[in-house]
């Protein structure tokens, strides 16, 4: 017990230490906050999809899985789902979201030092995306919470101690992330290229990275089978990400300049102005020292190279393959390396004025929560804007539940929020004939999913088989309405 307290005392002494303290209880009041608003918020989409795949893991629910959601994902959410929403969001979101924050200090103190560490830490404790996403039940949060803590492994085992255990694990939870979210990757494919670079190709005659390497192979294996099983093929997730169809697609457009825009996105403001500088600061070293790359000794120079091809790989994915608009948080793998290099612009910038370092510390933490306002300002309002979003949709499944028997089938185009709240299986909306086929009970019309023109004129030319039984509506007089179900009377069109 007192050998306990002696570390706790020890781990108290260092100032750095306090200052982590003070970094993860902002994450964790802020997360809090947030947590406690929207535990209970409406689904979206690909929420609703995951957490009906565990719906059909734990119960039985009918509901087709889409290819390219791996596993992984659904199955750590069914762990917690027969407790409730509300613990699926804590252990699954919550939780990992606080770990970004605790392997963003970890892997920026190995990658350079503890200020540059805690410097990232803060930032990425307030950085709007992952806060917003950490309201939602998204594959990404806890994807990036296994790609850094695989990273982190990494490093310490390959790069600076040449560990089979360190290494192993990294491999592990790289793959484990990729596992949980496809575009995760591209962490595995940073460190290919760093060994590649740091190395030329004598990493391919390191045993230690061939023995590693089996963990990345061990999890494939039950995940390889299950996906030939369940679709008949072990890589059922490139549909629509890089199979030949896709990519002749996607080639087809040009390439997605518009990706450089996260660059502000994720910073913004004065963030922005010292990645800038904190980039071209890792640049100069680069360039002036890449002869000394080969050193074993050299790592700040390894972990700039690291850094900035963390976030050439992710960018490159999106300019040149995808080529589309993507959303924030596809890719926030780079966000961590991101501010790294804007801890490295805070402290080479100050480096160079001489001045009392308590003022340079005054200093730096007022340039921190300068930078911090407008991500908490922006967080804030979309977190508020979007938090009854999708509610008729939801309300709707709910009802329906409770309207309906086990056995009833409903059409709808938001089948994965309806299959989630109804626990009926559901169905897109279908032609005439697959009505009269399936017989299902209910169909159900929406603003908040696409219905083309012909669709809606097909439902009206069956509208004497139909009988509305529920609506809701955009404005209080009820003129407006967002949602309607509609009761089959019979199926003789």
């Amino acid at each position: 017990m007192s050998n306990i307290r002696d570390r706790v005392e020890h781990f108290l002494r260092d100032k750095y230490n306090l200052m982590l303290l003070g970094v993860l209880l902002i994450a964790f009041v802020i997360r809090l906050y947030y947590f406690i608003q929207t535990y209970n918020q409406p689904l979206w989409w690909d929420e609703a999809e995951y957490m009906s795949m565990a719906k059909n893991i734990l119960y039985g629910i009918p509901f087709d899985f889409n290819p390219q959601r791996p596993i992984l994902f659904p199955l750590l959410i069914s762990l917690f789902l027969w407790i409730g929403e509300g613990a699926v969001r804590f252990f699954i979101v919550f939780l990992p979201s606080i770990g970004i924050v605790v392997m963003t200090y970890l892997l920026g103190k190995e990658f350079y030092d503890k200020k540059v560490g805690l410097i990232s830490a803060f930032i990425i404790s307030v950085f709007w995306s992952i806060l917003f996403d950490s309201t939602r039940i998204h594959a990404d949060v806890i994807g990036l919470f296994f790609s850094l803590l695989g990273i982190y492994l990494f490093w310490k085992g390959y790069v600076t101690n040449r560990s089979i255990k360190l290494t192993s694990l990294g491999f592990l939870f790289m793959i484990l992330a990729f596992m949980v979210k496809v575009n995760m990757i591209l962490a595995l494919l940073t460190v290919l290229i760093f060994l590649i670079v740091t190395e030329r190709l004598d990493f391919l005659k390191e045993k230690l990275l061939w023995k590693s390497s089996i963990w990345l192979f061990i999890p494939l294996i039950p995940f390889s089978i299950y996906n030939y099983l369940k679709f008949g093929t072990i890589l059922p997730f490139i549909q629509g990400y890089v199979d030949p169809a896709s990519l002749t697609s996607k080639f087809q457009s040009s390439f997605n300049w518009s990706i450089l825009k996260f660059a502000y996105v994720y910073t913004y403001e004065i963030f922005f102005v010292l990645f800038i500088i904190g980039v071209l600061f890792v640049l100069f070293n680069l360039i002036l020292g890449f002869d000394l790359m080969y050193e074993e000794k050299n790592l700040k120079l390894k972990s700039d190279l690291f850094s900035i091809l963390a976030i050439i790989v992710v960018m490159s994915y999106f300019i040149f393959i995808e080529r589309w608009n993507a959303e924030p948080r596809w890719l926030i793998l780079m966000a961590p390396f991101m501010f790294f290099i804007i801890g490295r612009g805070i402290l080479d910038v100050f480096s160079y004025i001489k001045i009392d370092k308590k003022i340079i510390f005054i200093a730096v933490v007022l340039v921190l929560f300068i930078g911090a306002y407008p991500h908490l300002k922006y967080n804030d309002e979309l977190i508020k804007a979007k938090i009854t979003s999708y509610e008729p949709v939801k309300l709707a499944g709910l009802w329906i539940k409770e309207h309906s028997d086990n056995n009833d089938i409903v059409l709808s185009k938001s089948p994965t929020q309806i299959t989630y709240y109804s626990e009926r299986e559901t169905f897109g909306i279908v032609s005439n004939g697959e009505i009269k086929s399936l017989k299902p009970r209910y169909i159900m019309i929406s603003i908040f999913e696409l219905h083309p023109p012909e669709l809606l004129q097909r439902i009206e030319m069956i509208k004497d088989h139909l009988e509305v039984v529920n609506g809701y509506f955009m404005d209080a007089e009820g003129k407006k309405p967002a949602l309607v179900i509609y009761e089959f009377k019979d199926y003789e069109f």
